[in-house]
C-alpha cells in the first residue's frame, strides 16, 4: 500500500493516540529477554513518518528505515532533520529489500504487514527479512487480528478528528477473502478556514495465527512469542484486536 500525499501529511495527527516510548520499551525489553545478539543496528521497513525510527534513534542504536511511499520518507527526513538524528532513510519494498550490513533486528509496526494482502507477499516479506537479519537477531512485528477484523473493522464506520483534520472511514470485510477495504475520505483545513477533500482505498488482509507461525517457520525462524500488549502478556487473537509478535532467526 502506498499512502498518498495527503495522508502521509496528516497521518501523525491522526495517530497521535499511538504511546511510541511504550512501544519502544517493549522492544527493548524484548531485545534483552530473546535476542542470542547485542542489539545495535535495528532497521525498520515500512517505517512510515519515522515516528519510531526517530524513537530508537534517540535511544542510541543505528537506525536504517525504509518505506514504499516517497511522501511518508519526505515526512520522515523532515522530523529526523528536525531532531538532529542521522537516521538512513531508504526507498525500497519491503518484499524486496536489502541492507548492506545485516540488522540485529528488523522492525514492522502499525499493522503493516496486514497491508500484505496476497500470502505470498508476506512469505515473500518474510524471507527478505531473515537475509538481512543477523543470526540470533529478532523480527518484531504487529498484526491486526482476526477479532479487529470480524468487529471492531467489519462494515463499521469511524470518524477520526484532530485539529485541522478530519478522516471518515468507512469499511468492508469480506470474511472468505479475508480482506478489508477502507474508504478514507480526508478534510485538511487551508488557511482560510476552508476544507480541501481527499479520497483514499486502503487494504488490509486478516492472518491467522496458524498461517503467521507458518511462514515464519518456514524460513526458518523460532517464534519467542504472541503478546497482547507491553507487558509481554500472552495475546488471544479472538479476544485481542493487536498481537505483538517476536520471532528470532535461528
Amino acid at each position: 500500500m502506498i499512502y498518498g500525499n495527503t495522508m502521509a501529511s496528516v497521518y501523525d495527527a491522526l495517530n497521535d493516540g499511538i504511546d511510541t516510548a511504550g512501544w519502544a520499551d517493549f522492544i527493548c525489553k524484548a531485545f534483552e529477554k530473546y535476542s542470542d545478539i547485542p542489539v545495535s543496528k535495528i532497521c525498520e521497513i515500512a517505517c512510515g513518518t519515522g515516528s519510531m525510527a526517530i524513537e530508537m534513534s534517540k535511544r542510541g542504536y543505528d537506525v536504517t528505515a525504509s518505506d514504499i511511499s516517497a511522501e511518508m520518507l519526505t515526512e520522515a527526513e523532515f522530523k529526523s532533520r528536525s531532531a538532529g538524528l542521522d537516521i538512513r532513510f531508504v526507498s525500497s519494498d519491503m518484499r524486496s529489500f536489502s541492507l548492506y550490513n545485516k540488522a540485529d533486528a528488523i522492525l514492522c509496526l502499525l499493522d503493516s504487514m496486514n497491508y500484505l494482502t496476497k500470502p505470498s507477499d508476506f512469505a515473500q516479506t518474510v524471507n527478505s527479512v531473515y537475509q538481512n537479519l543477523a543470526f540470533g537477531g529478532l523480527f518484531i512485528f504487529d498484526i491486526n487480528s482476526k477479532k479487529k477484523f470480524e468487529t471492531t473493522y467489519g462494515d463499521n464506520a469511524y470518524v477520526i478528528e484532530n485539529e485541522g483534520v478530519l478522516c471518515a472511514w468507512q469499511n468492508f470485510y469480506n470474511p472468505k477473502s479475508k480482506i478489508c477495504d477502507f474508504y478514507l475520505s480526508i478534510f485538511t483545513e487551508n488557511e482560510d478556514g476552508s476544507y480541501e477533500r481527499t479520497d483514499e482505498h486502503q487494504r488490509e488482509r486478516m492472518y491467522t495465527l496458524r498461517s503467521v507461525r507458518k511462514a515464519l517457520s518456514e524460513a526458518g525462524f523460532e517464534m519467542c512469542g504472541v503478546f497482547s500488549d507491553y507487558a509481554f502478556s500472552e495475546a488471544d487473537e479472538e479476544k485481542d484486536e493487536r498481537l505483538y509478535i517476536v520471532a528470532k532467526k535461528i
